[in-house]
């Protein structure tokens, strides 16, 4: 279950000025990079997709490098660049059978075996759905980030990273994130 405080903090954050927001983002600039629920290695390649998506080249840079250092492989690096090419290849609108073949599509991918596993990639996928505020892959990521054995702790570790990449447009996306998790249901990690 959730810890209601912290859901009731993160609704809060929603009435934060600038002042405060100035201070969440140099707390969130340290907290990104520790360990957590989720370690730093996956914790960078979130980042890194973040970055990937977002079109920051130096982001990109310093990422690939930060993750390097951690032990990602190229292999788990190209991985994180294909859900990022799925997470820009999304169709905007949801209603139409390019959404179904979309969404089929990435199933398939977020299925299939490879060295990231498939919770890193709902991870890495809702990460770039909080920064382009895209409420229906918010819900998608985070309902199979929970089938594929992601703790809410974990989905909410990517909300800091976000942040850190994004600013206030992430922040604005923590309604739909904490939503999303309470309608989740917890699922045996999948193989």
């Amino acid at each position: 279950m959730v810890d209601n405080d912290f859901i009731a903090s993160l609704k809060r954050a929603r009435t934060y000025g600038l002042g405060e927001f100035l201070e969440i983002i140099g707390e969130l600039s340290q907290e990104s990079t520790k360990k957590g629920a989720l370690d730093r290695k996956h914790k960078e390649l979130i980042t890194l997709g973040i970055a990937l998506a977002k079109d920051c080249h130096r982001c990109i840079d310093i990422h690939t490098q930060a993750a390097l250092k951690l032990g990602a492989t190229d292999t788990e690096m190209l991985q994180v660049r294909r859900v990022a090419l799925y997470s820009q290849a999304s169709p905007e609108h949801h209603d139409t059978d390019l959404w179904k073949a979309w969404v089929d599509s990435w199933r398939e991918f977020a299925l299939s075996k490879g060295c990231v596993d498939r919770r890193c990639r709902e991870l890495v996928g809702l990460g770039i759905a909080l920064v382009q505020q895209n409420a229906r892959l918010i819900d998608m990521h985070v309902k199979a980030a929970r089938e594929f054995g992601a703790s809410p702790e974990e989905i909410f570790e990517v909300m800091p990273i976000a942040l850190l990449m994004d600013g206030a447009p992430a922040l604005s996306q923590i309604p739909q994130l904490v939503h999303a998790i309470e309608q989740s249901e917890p699922v045996e990690a999948a193989a």
